[in-house]
């Protein structure tokens, strides 16, 4: 951070200059504050990457599909099943597609 010799300048400088400079010196030592901290201050992390309320919809679908399917072959109509399949898949990449945008 901000060392004791750059204070002392600053409380120097103002007995030198007069009150007069005070928001100079005041201003001077605050972007030397500023310098220092953005030294410091490490690389910002990476952000997660955030899928959005796509997951829900795909785990959703999944679970809707599972259940056409059971009452669809439950009943011998196997091609139900089929279709509502890709249904489910139309609807997902098309609302993926569209949350990407």
């Amino acid at each position: 951070m901000i060392e004791r010799k750059d204070v002392q300048a600053a409380l120097e400088a103002r007995r030198e200059l007069g009150p007069g400079y005070d928001a100079e010196i005041v201003d001077r030592l605050l972007e030397k504050i500023d310098e220092r901290l953005a030294e410091r201050r490490p690389a910002k992390p990476p952000q997660p990457h955030h899928t959005g309320p796509i997951t829900p919809l795909a785990l959703g679908s999944i679970g809707c599909g599972v259940g056409a399917t059971a009452i669809a072959t439950g009943n011998g109509q196997g091609w139900v099943a089929v279709i509502a399949w890709l249904a489910i898949a139309l609807v997902n990449i098309a609302y993926a597609r569209a949350w990407r945008r």
